[in-house]
């Protein structure tokens, strides 16, 4: 009987624990699942701001996707508008310097509409992504130009000793069995060509996605856009994938900086940045 009555408390204190876990977590009008945990703080972004943070955030089985504590030293990006009714950039825009918080946000929606990609394999459909947030601070964008060249110099060189190792916890996450070529370009094929191969010579059209490591999306083109080949105004790294494809094919192309655009800021695209382009090729002539 004791025995009895013991399992039974133990069931009791087990739910009632599970029951002020979930209570612990806040929801908006929205959906967005919260927790934040407030350190004080009145400062809070606004969209359009750069905020930097440590940033981690982990799928259904709470593995790890992105860990910048790991992946990128200095985690600065502008804070958007909210992509969707429940978005994380909603939830962030709710926090002030110096808080912490997690956000639990719908991974299909997160996808299509905040990163802009599909949805990986290790994501299960339906499912949430759970963000862990800490807001470390706040620059508008007039300020961040503000930093001296050696600050500048400081933050590009971190950038480039980080590259390599963000590129291999890419692939080892992806388990892309695909192999660098001599120049580094990754160029694993997701659908063969059944036309003309591209040359030097060719014209083509293509669609592309193009993201950053991270997800960021730096670039869409669902309308075909003609490349000619002998004028080479792309990047090495795009014209080496090319080079690789014919008519009616479809790959991604992991483009270290090296083969894109190295030190050099080009609008959005930090120093040093890693290019994924998921691109199809739609006519070679």
């Amino acid at each position: 009987m004791k025995s009895k009555r013991l399992l039974i408390f133990l069931i009791l204190l087990s739910s009632a624990t599970l029951a002020q876990q979930k209570a612990a977590f806040q929801k908006t009008a929205t959906g967005l699942e919260y927790r934040i945990y407030h350190k004080g703080g009145k400062i809070k972004p606004v969209a359009g701001d750069l905020i930097k943070t440590i940033l981690v955030y982990t799928n259904h089985k709470d593995s790890i996707i992105y860990d910048s504590r790991i992946s990128r030293p200095e985690n600065v990006f502008e804070l958007l508008a909210p992509t969707f009714k429940g978005s994380l950039e909603e939830g962030m825009l709710m926090m002030a310097i110096g808080d912490s918080a997690i956000f639990k946000v719908n991974a299909d929606s997160v996808y299509a509409k905040t990163f802009k990609q599909p949805r990986p394999a290790y994501v299960k459909k339906g499912s949430k992504l759970t963000f862990r947030i800490k807001l470390l601070g706040i620059k508008t964008k007039e300020s961040i130009d503000k930093r001296t060249p050696e600050e500048i110099e400081k933050d590009n060189e971190a950038r480039r000793l980080a590259e390599p190792k963000l590129i291999q916890d890419f692939i080892t996450l992806n388990k892309i069995e695909a192999q660098a070529s001599e120049t580094g370009l990754y160029f694993i094929e997701r659908q063969a060509g059944s036309g003309p191969g591209i040359t030097k010579e060719s014209k083509v059209k293509i669609i592309y996605n193009c993201t950053t490591l991270d997800g960021a999306v730096i670039d869409t083109q669902t309308n075909p856009i003609e490349i000619d080949m002998a004028i080479g105004k792309i990047t090495k790294g795009m014209e080496e994938g090319l080079l690789k494809m014919s008519m009616g094919s479809k790959a991604t192309l992991i483009i270290p900086s090296n083969l894109a655009f190295g030190k050099r800021k080009i609008s959005s695209v930090l120093p040093y940045t890693t290019l994924i382009y998921d691109l199809e090729v739609i006519e070679v002539n």
